[in-house]
């Protein structure tokens, strides 16, 4: 990191199966050991130390409950996957925060996240975000209905939780005509 100089915010966004992981974890990749791979400690998906993506690369990752102050400042390059699950009760403190002081302590961070819920509500880590990236990719999926390109989560059957877990177990890419809440 360059003290003194703003560094760069890029957000990866889009909903589930849309390659965003795969993104994350090439952009970790091509930093090598100056990236930080950072994720929530909710998410054991893919084991404590790991993101995984469905084209089978992974990363180590570090997972946080709470900002890694020491960690951060150690790496120009901060990658952090699935940022909607850093909220209360699984994250202490505000993560929109935390990243944009670690953006002005001069550090590169790409993030990755759901854009919106399975009801189609937008996350408000994204939304707050979105408003001080310096490049907001979104990505799309393919509907597992009719492989149109899908923008949107849906959920199979509701269980009445908004963060849960899960993969194509309990969710899947909808197109607009196939999109349909749960039931």
């Amino acid at each position: 990191m360059r003290r003194g100089t703003r560094g760069r915010l890029e957000l990866i966004t889009g909903p589930m199966f849309a390659g965003k992981s795969a993104a994350l974890i090439a952009r970790a990749a091509a930093h090598g050991s100056s990236a930080l791979v950072m994720k929530p400690a909710f998410d054991t998906r893919d084991g404590a130390a790991l993101i995984a993506s469905r084209d089978l690369t992974q990363a180590h990752a570090l997972a946080v409950s709470a900002w890694p102050d020491a960690a951060a400042r150690a790496h120009p390059v901060l990658v952090i996957d699935e940022v909607q699950f850093m909220v209360a009760p699984h994250y202490a403190g505000d993560i929109v925060t935390d990243i944009e002081g670690a953006v002005s302590g001069g550090a590169c961070v790409t993030i990755g996240g759901l854009d919106t819920d399975y009801l189609r509500r937008p996350f408000d880590t994204i939304v707050r975000l979105s408003a001080s990236a310096d490049r907001h990719l979104k990505l799309l999926a393919r509907c597992h209905v009719c492989d149109a390109p899908a923008p949107w989560t849906a959920k199979k059957n509701d269980t009445g939780h908004l963060l849960e877990l899960g993969d194509d177990d309990l969710y899947e890419a909808r197109c607009d005509r196939h999109w349909t809440p749960p039931f």
